[in-house]
């Protein structure tokens, strides 16, 4: 196709440069996801995830409108802990960190398949003893 106009040239031109410098931007996390949490024990394990570590993006959690089902009108407060799944052996933990309105930081694990557990709720443990709502969980890696 040909383009006559010299002006349409200069707007193809520059949408091409425009297109090539998109292309070129480093992405700043490899992935992520969000979701909710409804009666999750302690203990509960989150959905797994794949970082390829195709950038330096640190793993983060962060929960949002945490409350616990026994008392829904008042803000909870929960640790999780991130752990690389290994087939065969236990996973690694990378430890625990508050994340009830806040955003916990593990740095960048490498690569691997990735999970969180829910460790406490409102400084409480016990598999299965207690549970947490939380309107939103965000996920970045």
């Amino acid at each position: 196709m040909k383009i006559k106009s010299a002006a349409l040239k200069r707007v193809a031109a520059i949408g091409g440069i425009a297109t090539i410098a998109m292309g070129a931007t480093p992405a700043f996390a490899e992935g992520g996801f969000n979701s909710s949490i409804s009666y999750w024990a302690t203990g509960a394990e989150s959905r797994r995830w794949h970082d390829a570590a195709k950038d330096s993006a640190s793993t983060t959690v962060r929960l949002s409108g945490c409350t616990t089902p026994t008392n829904p009108g008042k803000s909870a407060s929960a640790t999780v802990a991130v752990y690389k799944d290994i087939s065969f052996q236990p996973d690694r933990s990378y430890g625990s960190k508050s994340v009830c309105g806040r955003t916990g930081y593990w740095g960048n694990p490498g690569s691997g398949t990735f999970y969180f557990s829910l460790s406490t709720i409102n400084g409480t443990s016990g598999p299965g003893t207690f549970h947490l709502d939380a309107k939103g969980v965000k996920v970045g890696y």
